[in-house]
């Protein structure tokens, strides 16, 4: 039987992503792929929002989608960046 990898942090904690796409059904169904993979997976639907809620909840990984409502993905990820170790 094949055993996947425990995803946790080195303190136990699990890794966490963040998935920004404006669109909800693709949101939902990668969100629902990587909670079946064993991530923490929170999601927001615009630029401002992933800023507010990698600042509060640290992501390890980013699943982003460059074609957003309010700022674009890039700008995004400069945000992002500014914000996190």
């Amino acid at each position: 039987m094949k055993t996947s990898p425990s995803l946790t942090r080195h303190d136990g904690s699990p890794l966490r992503v963040l998935v920004v796409d404006d669109e909800p059904n693709i949101a939902e169904l990668v969100r629902m792929a990587l909670r079946y993979e064993g991530w923490e997976v929170d999601v927001a639907h615009n630029g401002t929002k992933a800023v507010a809620t990698a600042k509060t909840n640290r992501p390890d990984a980013v699943v982003l989608d460059m074609m957003l409502p309010d700022i674009d993905g890039m700008e995004t990820l400069r945000r992002l960046r500014g914000h996190l170790p």
